[in-house]
């Protein structure tokens, strides 16, 4: 089993803990807006079904991801909740789909943890048509993980947050998996706002709008407190080009 496997419960969209960090619908407001009128659409490294399985209700949504752990739960929320998603198990730097299949293509802090997020970035431009929207939400880093040491206060706080997730919640202590994942990522490209603006330009996108204040718009206070000291997130949306 993969890490990502071994994480796929903490993504899990009905996770008791979720709440605790982030406002699930502000998230799917937000991709529902930048979407607009697109039609079909294509969640990239869809996780669990978060927020893919939510924008069934007004996109045609096709997930990929290639963890099969979070396949097996994102399929198991939608037929919990009657959503019709379409979910593909493949690798971002090479989708399995037709040049111009869809009206938009999204994804979720789902480049970072790539080898080579430019060429995964150059696949979310070539299966949507010209006109067509792509929306990527990032951190934008200024260094790499293991870069970056946590405030004492939030190091305290997150150790209170373990052992409450454990003995309340029952759920495993996920640290030492997501150390070894941040050692294995280590090496990738920094993923920032300058990265993803370049790379869609020399797609012959046009950046059309960013959003640089999307943490302090979708955490809780709780999730703000546990990410005091973090770099902000960010949307960035673009249109390709040729519409």
């Amino acid at each position: 089993m993969n890490l990502w496997d071994q994480l796929a419960f903490e993504y899990d969209p009905d996770s008791p803990t979720k709440r605790l960090w982030t406002k699930p619908n502000l998230w799917v407001d937000l991709f529902e807006r930048g979407l607009g009128d697109c039609r079909r659409i294509l969640d990239v490294g869809c996780g669990a079904g978060f927020p893919g399985i939510a924008l069934t209700k007004k996109f045609q949504v096709i997930g990929l991801d290639l963890s099969e752990k979070m396949l097996t739960i994102a399929s198991k929320r939608a037929r919990d909740s009657g959503a019709k998603i379409i979910l593909t198990r493949a690798d971002s730097h090479a989708m399995p789909f037709k040049d111009n299949l869809f009206d938009g293509a999204y994804c979720k802090f789902a480049l970072w943890p790539l080898r080579d997020p430019k060429t995964a970035i150059r696949e979310m431009v070539r299966v949507v048509r010209p006109g067509g929207k792509i929306l990527i939400v990032e951190v934008d880093r200024k260094g790499r993980g293991t870069d970056y040491q946590s405030p004492l206060r939030v190091r305290i706080f997150y150790l209170i947050y373990r052992i409450f997730k454990k003995c309340i919640f029952k759920r495993p202590d996920t640290k030492k998996i997501w150390k070894e994942l941040l050692k294995i990522t280590d090496k990738n490209p920094v993923v920032n706002l300058g990265l993803i603006e370049e790379t869609l330009k020399d797609c012959g996108c046009r950046v059309v709008h960013v959003e640089r204040d999307i943490k302090k718009m979708t955490y809780t206070a709780f999730g703000k407190l546990m990410s005091s000291g973090h770099e902000n997130y960010f949307l960035c949306i673009s249109i390709k080009g040729g519409g």
